[in-house]
């Protein structure tokens, strides 16, 4: 019963991603070179649901550990962050895209995090950031991301440069407004397609977005493995 349950939620994913990419032409429309990531981003699709189902359903025959909890948190975080990314991407919407980009980032630095540090699988489980007890203390992102950069060089500038554009700074404050050309009524006109992220930029971010949610997903899986879950990650996966 179990294993039939498994089989039909993997034939499922196909149909699930082809639904996940009804936002891609957005993207083509917009920026037509990016055409070629296509494959990549479905690709990446995939791979949420086949962990999700592989490394919290199946993992341990259906039972739920603390670091499952952690690591079915972590993948749909990192899906909702990416399906939002890809829409905005296509909108031309810079103020959910470089948010959702680095959120990417964030999750990706507290898996790597768990992975260094196991036994803080418990502590993102139940943890706080002013807890009595020191072992129970949730731990600030920097420090997240500080450890992240160790292992991926440049993460952390990249990451600084998203904080730049995503807080209230000049550069996401003008982000979204449209170079005037008349008014209505005397009032601004105030457009919610920005031009602001070129086709260059946009490229740039994508290969990002793609490149951290695939390191995301294999750190999910070393996590797993670290529990001892028997788990394999299908690069060919669709």
């Amino acid at each position: 019963m179990f294993k039939t349950m498994i089989e039909k939620m993997r034939s499922s994913i196909p149909k699930i991603v082809k639904n996940e990419m009804e936002y891609f032409p957005l993207i083509q429309k917009e920026y037509p070179s990016l055409s070629k990531y296509e494959k990549q981003i479905a690709h990446e699709f995939g791979r949420h649901y086949h962990f999700l189902i592989d490394l919290v359903f199946n993992a341990h025959e259906g039972k739920l550990f603390a670091h499952s909890l952690v690591i079915n948190g972590a993948i749909i975080r990192s899906l909702n962050a990416y399906r939002g990314a890809i829409w905005a991407l296509g909108k031309r919407n810079p103020h959910v895209f470089y948010n959702c980009l680095r959120s990417q980032c964030e999750t990706l630095a507290l898996i790597h995090y768990c992975v260094l540090k196991p036994e803080y699988v418990e502590t993102a489980t139940l943890g706080k950031r002013k807890h009595s007890m020191k072992t129970s203390r949730i731990v600030r992102i920097g420090r997240m991301i500080d450890k992240l950069d160790k292992r991926f060089k440049g993460i952390g500038k990249d990451y600084g440069d998203l904080c730049e554009l995503v807080h209230p700074n000049p550069a996401s404050l003008y982000a979204n407004i449209q170079p005037i050309t008349e008014t209505e009524d005397r009032l601004m006109i105030i457009g919610t397609t920005s031009t602001r992220i070129t086709e260059e930029e946009a490229e740039t971010a994508l290969k990002m977005l793609i490149s951290w949610t695939n390191w995301l997903l294999k750190e999910a899986s070393i996590l797993a493995l670290t529990f001892g879950a028997c788990v394999t990650d299908n690069e060919e996966r669709t």
